[in-house]
């Protein structure tokens, strides 16, 4: 469970580790080290390890997008995450990222003109699991912070496998175990949008569909399938990888109350289960 306990830990850290405020100065963040190839959408900036496992950056969600959606502040979350991992655990680059689960959660109330949520620091904790001297899993905890104080707090778990064992995975047909139909709990059923226009899906190589993509429209879905006005808390967890083709469904339903659940479908079998809360 995400609770406001997790920013304490960046409190004590800081003060455990000296650290008052932000260090200064740092190398510049290449757009690869975040698995992006255009560095407009490099949205962290002057990252500071301020222990052997925590980080902290700058963020900044580019004004043109207006109010930053949840899934912008995701996306900052990710970025910092593969960033940490890159230059905390030495992961090479030759490595797959294959992420099992990733949550986030508002802590502080926001009009939806609010443009607070455009910049601030971002702060990472990992946690990572090793075997034969080699990084096979991490735990990671995260708060965003803003010039009004807490922003949201976050966790992500990703297991870290050599590009060759990810390609004889991928290359295994799906087991038919663990299938589901579309029962009357969904109010919602349709293929996954991706827009190809939108920098912050389409710049990011990878042959299978992704966590962000599978928020984005999560989110648009959400509020245009309800009266509430923004999302609360979203947590992700993937089953099994999702290809592009055939396009994945989306079955989607959000209550009275404004929960959230939801689940991503391809070839009848369940890729992802989503829940989260909506207000507003």
């Amino acid at each position: 469970m995400i609770t406001s306990e997790v920013a304490e830990s960046f409190r004590r850290a800081e003060l455990a580790n000296g650290v008052v405020g932000r260090p200064v100065g740092t190398p510049s963040i290449r757009p690869a080290e975040i698995h992006k190839t255009d560095p407009s959408n490099v949205w962290i900036h002057h990252a500071v390890e301020e222990s052997p496992h925590s980080m902290c950056a700058d963020f900044r969600v580019p004004a043109s997008r207006g109010v930053p959606r949840f899934v912008d502040l995701m996306e900052v979350q990710r970025q910092v995450g593969i960033l940490q991992a890159h230059r905390q655990m030495g992961v090479p680059d030759t490595d797959v990222f294959v992420l099992d689960e990733i949550a986030l959660k508002l802590v502080t109330n926001y009009g939806p003109s609010d443009i607070s949520r455009h910049s601030g620091v971002v702060r990472a904790q990992l946690v990572a699991t090793s075997s034969r001297g080699r990084s096979r899993s991490l735990s990671q905890y995260f708060a965003l912070e803003g010039p009004g104080g807490l922003i949201a707090v976050g966790t992500a778990a990703a297991s870290l496998v050599p590009h060759a064992v990810y390609d004889r995975v991928r290359s295994r047909p799906t087991a038919e175990e663990g299938t589901t139909s579309a029962g009357p709990r969904y109010t919602y059923m349709e293929p996954i949008r991706v827009s190809a226009e939108d920098p912050l899906l389409s710049d990011h190589p990878s042959d299978h569909l992704t966590a962000v993509q599978t928020i984005a429209d999560v989110e648009r879905v959400s509020l245009e399938q309800s009266s509430y006005a923004r999302v609360r808390s979203l947590k992700l967890e993937f089953h099994r990888y999702a290809d592009a083709d055939p396009a994945p469904t989306l079955q989607l339903r959000v209550s009275k109350s404004g929960r959230l659940r939801a689940e991503v479908v391809q070839l009848g079998v369940r890729r992802a289960k989503i829940t989260g809360t909506l207000e507003g």
